[in-house]
């Protein structure tokens, strides 16, 4: 992520309410998330991941003018059983993470309708620092929406990782490549990657909420509210949360800016009205 990331969540009154009493930011488990098939797939076997990795050092060998390296298959019947166990452990991390859903879009109508109880909510408007985003190692990845059988190959995202390295460090020999594989900051970025990855796959029905995911490496809240919240929008007053939203956000989020959103059926179809603390609660 290069410098602040601005993502979208549309809230009841009531758990719009609830965050901003909190101060936090609750990042749900998979099995807690209203689509039935999050983070359900099945992980490719050993073969089509040596496979890759091969494919992908044979690759790196060649534009070092290595010509006669080749991938070492020794000991591959030992290699299947250790897959096996490790993939085990990243099914069970998968299971393990947070997940924070959010949207690329603050205007979408369906959205309004259905997580903001018929538009009697509001949406924030958040900003993902750098800073943040280290602090509680976060990271950010779009869904993918695909109607397909969900096969995770977790060597897609190494041999991703190895060629980019490898790029960018021409004058690296091939053992040193190899030995950058196994350091703990090429492990720890490949398993946030791979996890992130093979969790956020859903199928095409719900394309158009355009998901914008952080995840975090476990579930549960995390008291970043007054960090990351940067607007909140509403499209109406007349819903008995209002008068309360509107109270905290002056008392605790004062520098938090607010505005309507205003829906036409002529152009400009969608209208962003900035407003004022003192002229709402007059």
């Amino acid at each position: 992520m290069v410098g602040n990331l601005t993502s979208f969540r549309y809230y009841t009154g009531k758990k719009a309410i609830c965050s901003l009493k909190s101060g936090t930011a609750y990042f749900a488990s998979p099995h807690q998330l209203n689509d039935s098939l999050e983070a359900k797939f099945e992980l490719a076997g050993a073969t089509p991941y040596t496979d890759a990795l091969a494919k992908a050092l044979n690759e790196l060998a060649r534009t070092r003018s290595q010509e006669n390296y080749a991938f070492d298959m020794a000991g591959f019947e030992e290699f299947e059983t250790i897959h096996k166990r490790e993939n085990e452990r990243f099914q069970d991390a998968c299971q393990k993470i947070g997940i924070f859903s959010t949207s690329r879009r603050c205007e979408n109508q369906a959205m309004w309708a259905y997580y903001c109880n018929n538009s009697k909510g509001v949406c924030f408007e958040f900003e993902w620092s750098l800073e943040v985003m280290n602090k509680y190692h976060l990271y950010t990845t779009d869904v993918d929406y695909s109607n397909k059988t969900r096969i995770h190959n977790r060597a897609i995202i190494l041999v991703d990782l190895l060629l980019k390295e490898g790029l960018k460090n021409p004058a690296w020999t091939m053992k040193q490549i190899q030995e950058f594989a196994l350091s703990k900051e090429f492990l720890t970025s490949y398993g946030v990657l791979s996890v992130a990855c093979a969790t956020s796959t859903k199928h095409t029905d719900w394309q158009h909420e355009n998901e914008l995911r952080i995840i975090s490496a476990h579930a549960g809240e995390l008291p970043i509210m007054k960090n990351i919240l940067k607007r909140v929008f509403f499209t109406g007053t007349d819903f008995q949360e209002w008068g309360a939203i509107m109270t905290l956000l002056q008392q605790q989020y004062p520098n938090v800016e607010i505005a309507r959103l205003i829906f036409d059926h002529k152009e400009p179809l969608v209208k962003i009205v900035p407003m004022e603390y003192p002229l709402l609660l007059a």
